[in-house]
């Protein structure tokens, strides 16, 4: 996790790579997910700031 901003209650699986993102609480990231490394996925799945902060809403990620 680089320049990032994780709230709490929030689970990152192992081997994500996130960048410039902010993950808003209540997220369970799956294993190996990738977020602010690609901007053209991420403006597929997120808001993405005019600075290319991508903001992960509540939620997003739900427990399986």
């Amino acid at each position: 996790m680089d320049e990032s901003v994780i709230m709490e209650d929030v689970e990152v699986g192992r081997h994500c790579k996130i960048k410039k993102a902010i993950i808003d609480k209540h997220n369970v990231i799956p294993a190996h997910t990738e977020i602010g490394i690609n901007p053209l996925a991420d403006r597929d799945r997120f808001p993405v700031t005019p600075r290319g902060i991508v903001v992960v809403p509540k939620g997003f990620f739900k427990k399986e």
